[in-house]
C-alpha cells in the first residue's frame, strides 16, 4: 500500500509541475490521471514534459475534453468626464438681413479635450441636415459660425434649427453628441398697411394732423421697429418718423423738415419700413392726398400752390400717363368743390412756369417772353375751362400768366423747383 501511495504522490506531482508550466491556465481545472499499475520499488517517474502554452494538461479518457482557453475582454471605454456642449445665446437670425444678425455663433465647449480624435457639428431642421462642419483633435475650436447657407451653399430653409455636436475619442472613452436648444432661422419680411385719419389732410388751422397708423405682422421674428418717410410730388424726402413696437401710430402736422407746409391738392408718397428682432425689412407704401388748402386773407382766400400734370410745352393736362391723368381729374374735381362753396365770390387763376436758362439772361428773356408767359397763360385757361365744364360760372373766372416771374424757390434748385411749375387760385369779393 505505501508503494502504491508513492507511486501515486509521483503522479499527482507530475501533472501539478505540467501544469505549472503551461503559458496560459485553462479555464477548468484538469482531471487527475489514474493511477498506474503497482512496481516494485521502482522510483518515481521523471515528470512529463509540459504541454503547449494553448492546450490545457492531460486529462484522462474517460472525462469530459476541457474547453478551450478565452482570450480575456478588454474593459469596456468610460464616459468622458466633464461635460461637452454647444449652445448659442442668440434666439434666431435671418442671413438676408438688411441690417442685423446675418450669422449665427455656436460656442463649443469639449470634455477631456485631449482625447478627442475627431468631431463634427450638424445642424439640421425638420427638413434635414443643412449644414456640417468636421475637424480632427489637433484644433478643437471654441465657437463655429454659421451664414445659413447649406453645405451644397443656397440659403437654407426658415424654420427651427438645433445644432449637433458629435465627439469620438477613439478607445479611450465612449463617442458621445450634444445637442443646443432650438434657434430660428428666418429671412421672411413683415408685412403691414398704413391706415390714415383723415383719409383727406388738409392742414389749414393750427392743430390739424392726419394720424398713420401701421398694422404689422412678422413670421417667426418679433417685430422690432419701424420708421415712415414722407416724400414731397418731387420725390425729395420731405419728413421721417420712427418709433418702437408695439407703438403703431404717429400724428403729422403737414410741416417738412424746413417747417413748410404741404402744397395744396397734392399727393405725397408715403414709406413705411418695418423691422423684425433678426433686422428682416419690409416695405409698405402708401399716399398722404393733400385736400384744397384755402387760407384766408385780408381781402379774400387763396388757394396755394395747386399743380397739374400737363403734357410738356402745352396746355393739355389729358393727353399725359394714365396715372397722371387720374390724378388730373381727381384734383380737378376737388377744386372745383371746394370752389362751389364760396359763392358770390371772383375767382382768379395764376399761372406760373419753370425757366430753363435761368443761368443765361438773354436767353432767360427770351424764354420769357416768348414761351412761359403764353405758356402759364394757356394753362390757367385750361384749368378755368376744367372748371366751367363741372359747373362753375367762367363770368366769375379771371386768369392770367406771369411764366418764372415769381418762384417759390430758386430754378437753379432742381431738388425743389418743381414748386414753381403751379397755378395759384385766388378769391376775392
Amino acid at each position: 500500500m505505501k508503494k502504491t501511495a508513492k507511486i501515486a504522490l509521483s503522479i499527482i506531482v507530475c501533472c501539478i509541475i505540467a501544469a505549472c508550466q503551461t503559458t496560459k491556465p485553462a479555464l477548468t481545472a484538469a482531471a487527475p490521471a489514474p493511477a498506474s499499475k503497482p512496481q516494485a520499488a521502482t522510483p518515481a517517474a521523471p515528470a512529463p514534459k509540459a504541454a503547449p502554452a494553448a492546450q490545457a494538461a492531460p486529462t484522462a479518457p474517460s472525462a469530459t475534453p476541457a474547453a478551450p482557453a478565452a482570450t480575456p475582454a478588454a474593459p469596456a471605454p468610460s464616459i468622458a468626464s466633464g461635460q461637452s456642449l454647444i449652445q448659442t445665446e442668440a434666439r434666431g437670425f435671418s442671413p438676408t438681413a438688411e441690417n442685423g444678425r446675418t450669422s449665427i455663433d455656436l460656442a463649443l465647449l469639449f470634455s477631456n479635450a485631449n482625447a478627442v480624435k475627431s468631431w463634427q457639428v450638424a445642424i439640421a431642421s425638420d427638413k434635414g441636415s443643412q449644414r456640417t462642419f468636421t475637424g480632427d483633435g489637433s484644433k478643437l475650436p471654441s465657437t463655429l459660425e454659421w451664414d445659413g447657407k447649406t453645405d451644397s451653399g443656397a440659403i437654407a430653409p426658415d424654420g427651427s434649427y438645433t445644432a449637433a455636436l458629435s465627439i469620438d475619442y477613439g478607445t479611450a472613452f465612449k463617442a458621445v453628441t450634444v445637442t443646443s436648444t432650438p434657434f430660428i432661422l428666418d429671412s421672411a419680411k413683415p408685412t403691414g398697411s398704413i391706415k390714415l385719419s383723415p383719409g383727406l389732410f388738409s392742414p389749414i388751422n393750427p392743430g390739424d394732423m392726419v394720424t398713420m397708423t401701421i398694422a404689422a405682422a412678422a413670421s417667426a421674428a418679433k417685430l422690432d421697429s419701424w420708421s415712415l418717410e414722407i416724400y414731397d410730388p418731387g420725390g425729395n424726402l420731405f419728413k421721417s418718423f420712427d418709433g418702437k413696437w408695439p407703438t403703431d401710430s404717429v400724428a403729422w402736422d403737414g410741416k417738412g423738415i424746413k417747417g413748410d407746409l404741404v402744397v395744396s391738392a397734392e399727393d405725397y408718397p408715403l414709406v413705411a419700413k418695418l423691422r423684425d428682432e433678426f433686422g428682416n425689412v419690409g416695405l409698405v407704401k402708401s399716399t398722404i392726398p393733400i385736400d384744397i388748402i384755402v387760407i384766408k386773407q385780408a381781402d379774400g382766400y387763396r388757394i396755394p400752390n395747386s399743380r397739374m400734370y400737363f403734357k410738356a410745352f402745352a396746355a393739355d393736362y389729358r393727353d399725359v400717363a394714365p396715372e397722371l391723368a387720374a390724378q388730373n381729374s381727381t384734383r380737378l374735381d376737388r377744386l372745383a368743390e371746394t370752389l362751389k362753396k364760396f359763392p358770390g365770390y371772383r375767382i382768379k387763376i395764376l399761372g406760373h412756369a419753370v425757366m430753363i436758362h435761368w443761368d443765361d439772361p438773354v436767353l432767360g428773356k427770351i424764354e420769357e417772353d416768348s414761351v412761359l408767359v403764353p405758356l402759364s397763360k394757356a394753362r390757367a385757361e385750361a384749368i378755368k375751362q376744367a372748371m366751367a365744364e363741372r359747373g362753375l360760372d367762367p363770368a366769375m373766372i379771371e386768369t392770367d400768366g406771369v411764366g418764372a416771374a415769381d418762384p417759390l424757390v430758386p430754378d437753379s434748385d432742381y431738388a425743389d423747383r418743381w414748386r414753381n411749375r403751379r397755378t395759384a387760385i385766388f378769391l376775392v369779393k
